[in-house]
């Protein structure tokens, strides 16, 4: 019996110590829970501390928010207050305008039938100027070409003339040269070449006029025949007219040189364009130097 209470004394001692030290565990828990509650407590208070700042700030911008939303009320009513005034101003002239407006869309609808009858009686004119035009180039084309027609008549007449006299003169001379060499022989230097010279001035004056002809005239082949048959019987009789037109000038040349610079020709080019007096040789023997004219390049 002793030793069934002495054990259940034990027991309950053991159970006793057991329920104490729990305890004690829960206790130091507790303790611990409690640091960390007071740790959070202060963060909160802390951060309770720092939203209060936050709100009052809030608080004085929310009141600077609300006198500046008072200013802007006040301008917006007073600026509604000029719109109805400019409203009111620019319906009295929006009225006067269009008064004004139809009065002078009246005038303008006036002028505008003035112009068009203007306009009709310039559109007549601009369109029967170009027939009244073409018809006064016809008329002047047809007088140019019948003056221009008469002109070519009258100058293959004069050359057809010269060409005559120089036929005559060409025989005159020939037949009196031909009795000169039957009745005596006279030295080339002792002979009297003026008609002769007085010849080849007048051939060369027909072809610079035959040359200024158009080359479909009728009848200008046989007067360019003609002059070929005088300078024929001009070389059967020793004379010779050297051709220089359009051949390159150098300054050896025995000729008598009027220069005369152009600009569509090269630098340093001399041609001779023009013939004044021919050079006349008489059994190659020179009687009369050439008068020309040498066209020098003046172009870049």
């Amino acid at each position: 019996m002793r030793k069934t209470i002495l054990i259940l004394g034990v027991i309950a001692l053991l159970s006793t110590v057991s329920a104490a030290q729990t305890n004690i565990d829960s206790i130091q828990q507790l303790q611990s829970q409690i640091t960390d509650l007071k740790n959070l407590n202060s963060r909160l208070s802390k951060q309770v501390i720092t939203a209060n700042s936050s709100i009052k700030k809030l608080e004085g911008k929310l009141s600077s928010t609300v006198d500046s939303m008072d200013v802007l009320k006040n301008e917006l009513a007073f600026t509604n207050s000029n719109l109805k005034e400019v409203a009111v101003k620019l319906e009295s002239q929006i009225r006067q305008l269009s008064d004004k407006s139809d009065s002078d869309i009246t005038a303008l609808s006036k002028r505008v039938n003035n112009i068009n009858i203007y306009w009709i009686l310039a559109i007549a004119a601009i369109l029967l100027f170009p027939a009244i035009l073409f018809i006064w180039i016809r008329s002047r084309l047809i007088s140019l070409k019948t003056e221009l027609s008469d002109q070519i008549k009258n100058t293959t007449s004069a050359i057809r003339e010269d060409i005559s006299k120089l036929d005559n003169q060409m025989f005159f001379s020939l037949g009196f040269q031909k009795e000169q060499e039957k009745t005596e022989k006279i030295e080339s230097e002792d002979i009297d070449h003026s008609l002769a010279l007085k010849v080849a001035d007048e051939i060369i004056r027909i072809q610079k006029n035959l040359s200024s002809i158009d080359p479909q005239t009728k009848g200008l082949k046989q007067l360019e025949f003609a002059v070929d048959r005088i300078q024929d019987n001009f070389r059967e009789k020793g004379y010779e007219m050297v051709e220089l037109l359009n051949k390159p000038y150098s300054q050896g040349m025995k000729v008598s040189a009027k220069f005369k610079p152009v600009e569509t020709m090269r630098p340093g080019e001399q041609i001779i364009t023009r013939i004044i007096k021919p050079q006349v040789n008489y059994n190659s023997v020179i009687i009369q130097e050439a008068e020309v004219e040498v066209s020098v390049g003046a172009g870049k």
